[in-house]
């Protein structure tokens, strides 16, 4: 399903989701930098990597996706991340335990090939785009801080805010569900190609 691009911010709102949270007060890992404990694979176990306090993943091993343990609503995630020239893959926010995640959730598109807005990194993929587009270059790490709290999603890369929505407004997307599991992408991308997670994060909200 696709949107319209740029059309699409005539259903976003200028919202405050929540102050910047100082320090790591609050916040759980949830990757302990040595192994996949807590983690769901749904796909290929030998697709996933954990070495050096990094998760990763090559091109065209099969790992499909990584799922936690437990749903979550309202939170904000920090996910580290690197990718390498031509890569491609993404976090996933409230998604189900069956289906596509990217669908039945959203997927936080994590993208160094050109693409639109409406699925360029930062992106809400297929469903919201980025303004402003923040920065996409491989093999450099990145940081994303997603914030969720009801129908409000905001997505910062690397500080810059590039998503913020109420999906509760937008045609398409009202009914999406408020709760759902964490995803980690694999490299959904030809073989010689990778992404990396590392400092994995998350703080519910009350």
């Amino acid at each position: 399903m696709q949107l319209g691009g740029r059309g699409l911010r005539l259903g976003l709102l200028t919202l405050s989701l929540t102050t910047c949270v100082v320090g790591q007060d609050g916040f759980e890992p949830l990757f302990d930098g040595r192994s996949l404990e807590g983690w769901v694979v749904k796909g290929n176990p030998a697709g996933w990597q954990v070495s050096g306090g990094v998760i990763r993943s090559e091109g065209q091993t099969g790992g499909d996706w990584l799922r936690s343990a437990q749903e979550y609503g309202d939170f904000i995630l920090r996910v580290e991340w690197r990718v390498s020239p031509n890569g491609n893959s993404g976090v996933f926010i409230r998604a189900a335990e069956s289906g596509n995640p990217w669908e039945t959730g959203y997927e936080v598109q994590i993208s160094s090939e050109p693409r639109d807005d409406l699925h360029c990194t930062g992106s809400l993929y297929g469903y919201v785009p980025v303004d402003p587009r923040p920065d996409e270059s491989p093999n450099v790490w990145h940081t994303f801080e997603i914030h969720a709290r009801g129908s409000l999603i905001a997505v910062y890369s690397d500080g810059l805010q590039c998503v913020n929505v109420d999906q509760s407004q937008v045609k398409g997307i009202e009914t999406k569900p408020l709760r759902g599991y964490i995803g980690l992408q694999d490299s959904h991308s030809p073989e010689g190609n990778y992404i990396e997670y590392r400092k994995i994060e998350i703080k519910e909200l009350g």
